[in-house]
Formats: C-alpha cells, sequence, structure tokens
C-alpha cells in the first residue's frame, strides 16, 4: 500500500468536519451531506460507509453500536480527540493542487464559519499563496512547442487565473460576512 492510500482524504476530513459538529448515524451522516454539501459533491452510501470504517480503523472516529427496540443495532459515529486534530490541520492548510480546488475547497469553506475571523484571512490567505505557486509552476514549463501543449497550458493558466480572481475577489467578503 502507498503511503498517500494510507492518508485521509479529502472526503475523510470532509467527514470529520460533520462529526465534529455531533455524533451522527451514518444515514444521518449522508443526509448532512446531501443537505449541505451536495451543491458541490455527491457522495454514495457506499463510499461513505467505506470512509467511515477507514476513519475508525485509523483512530479518527469511534464507533457505537446502539440498539433500538423495534430495530437493528445502528453505529453512531463520533470524532475522537485525534479526529479533531487531524480536521483541524486539515481545515488550516491549502487545497494542494487546481484539480482539488473544486471540492475540497468548498468543504472548507463550507466548515470555515466555525473559525474566528483571523484563522478565515490565513486560510484565504494561505490559499492565495498556493495558487499563485500554482500559476508560477505553469508558466515555469518547459514545454516542446506544440501547438497542443500550448493550448493545455494555456487552458491551465487561466484555470488558475480564474481560481485566483475568485479568491481574491471573495476573501473580504466571506470574512467579513461571518
Amino acid at each position: 500500500m502507498s503511503p498517500r492510500a494510507a492518508l485521509p482524504l479529502h472526503l475523510e476530513y470532509t467527514l470529520l468536519g460533520l462529526l465534529r459538529q455531533r455524533p451522527q448515524y451514518g444515514y444521518d451522516i449522508l443526509q448532512n451531506w446531501d443537505k449541505n454539501l451536495g451543491i458541490i459533491w455527491k457522495v454514495k452510501p457506499g463510499r461513505l460507509y467505506a470512509a467511515l470504517n477507514k476513519l475508525e480503523r485509523s483512530g479518527l472516529v469511534s464507533a457505537q453500536l446502539e440498539s433500538g427496540e423495534n430495530a437493528p443495532a445502528r453505529k453512531v459515529f463520533a470524532l475522537t480527540p485525534q479526529g479533531e486534530a487531524a480536521f483541524s490541520r486539515w481545515l488550516a492548510s491549502p487545497v494542494s493542487s487546481p484539480r482539488e480546488f473544486r471540492q475540497e475547497w468548498f468543504a472548507k469553506l463550507f466548515f470555515s464559519s466555525e473559525l474566528s475571523p483571523e484563522e478565515r484571512g490565513a486560510l484565504y490567505a494561505n490559499q492565495i499563496d498556493a495558487a499563485r505557486a500554482w500559476l508560477r509552476a505553469q508558466n515555469e514549463l518547459n514545454l516542446t512547442g506544440s501547438v497542443f501543449e500550448e493550448q493545455v497550458r494555456r487552458f491551465r493558466q487561466m484555470q488558475i487565473q480564474s481560481i485566483l480572481d475568485y479568491l481574491v475577489e471573495s476573501q473580504n467578503h466571506h470574512i467579513a460576512r461571518n
């Protein structure tokens, strides 16, 4: 198994954030996800339960079986102190690539209301710095000179510039609003 596969992915971090709100049954987490994050990202029940089990095995969440009077036992998932620390680190760190930006940034933005204005400001500042680094890296690529490469590069540059423009424009509005 590669080291990357063992680390939580942004799906798992988002689950940690939902559990940070309160302990929940898997079904309730799925409903919460659909209601709040469904606009940016759909998750299938099988994927959600697999991620919850992974988080439980890694000690980031705990699960306790609760039995109902006329229903089968269900697991209630709760955040552990290690899960809280992992979530806080993830929330404070910038998205690592333009490819992950759409889902991961908006998941972070959803939870950013829990941050102080200073922490939200740092979140934006760090993400703006990361986007500027992505743009510099794109501009420094050594291409072979093919028309296709130039088209791909130009698209990526424009995509990253759009992310950067969005971040700069929304930074002050979002920080002051929450």
